[in-house]
């Protein structure tokens, strides 16, 4: 019988203890996409002034090194530390303009959060609707290390952010004999030709 109480005691501690790290990633990720979206992009700001909070909350909020790992794959271990560096910076710049454009679309409408769901390992899922006309599914995909919380990937309506760059970017070096500098050096190109959708 003891031993009974004993899981039983074990299971409902557990079973806390997941609430409560769940409700810090919701609470984590609610308070990014509202300061991101709502406090930022959905403000009269110039979209330059806009980009720059925009990059500092985006950058803060997202594991680089877990994301650049994955989305160059096998070649993440075929490139030298000089050209890993050199991507991870040409990657965030050309993603943190492309993800501010998309997120620009939304003026202001309201973001609401339904859940999450595990994940991989440390990992969730964080359930939310954009409250545009149609709704826009956005799920967060979050990874916990040292009680902090980072972005790993975003899903937009079925779409993940890491595995269109992830087949982008393999069917690229593919192309180019694998060469991961001059993958950095389109994304540059990309990034200073970046127009957003209210300039063209």
């Amino acid at each position: 019988m003891k031993k009974i109480l004993t899981l039983i005691i074990g299971l409902l501690m557990y079973s806390n203890s997941v609430l409560a790290d769940s409700q810090k990633a919701i609470t984590f990720v609610e308070t990014l996409a509202n300061d991101m979206i709502v406090d930022v992009l959905a403000t009269q700001k110039p979209m330059t002034e806009k980009l720059d909070l925009f990059r500092e909350k985006f950058h803060q909020a997202l594991d680089l090194k877990s994301i650049g790992q994955f989305v160059l794959g096998v070649y993440w271990r075929k490139a030298t530390p000089i050209e890993r560096d050199e991507f991870i910076k040409a990657f965030m710049d050309f993603s943190t303009k492309s993800w501010a454009d998309k997120f620009n679309m939304y003026n202001g409408q309201k973001i609401v959060f339904k859940g999450s769901r595990p994940a991989q390992k440390n990992q969730l899922y964080i359930d939310s609707v954009i409250q545009n006309n149609p709704p826009v599914e956005v799920i967060w995909r979050v990874r916990e290390k040292n009680n902090e919380y980072k972005i790993v990937d975003i899903v937009v309506e079925g779409v993940s952010m890491a595995m269109s760059y992830r087949n982008e970017y393999t069917s690229f070096l593919q192309q180019n004999k694998g060469d991961v500098a001059k993958l950095t050096q389109e994304l540059n190109q990309k990034s200073q030709a970046f127009k957003f959708a209210d300039e063209k």
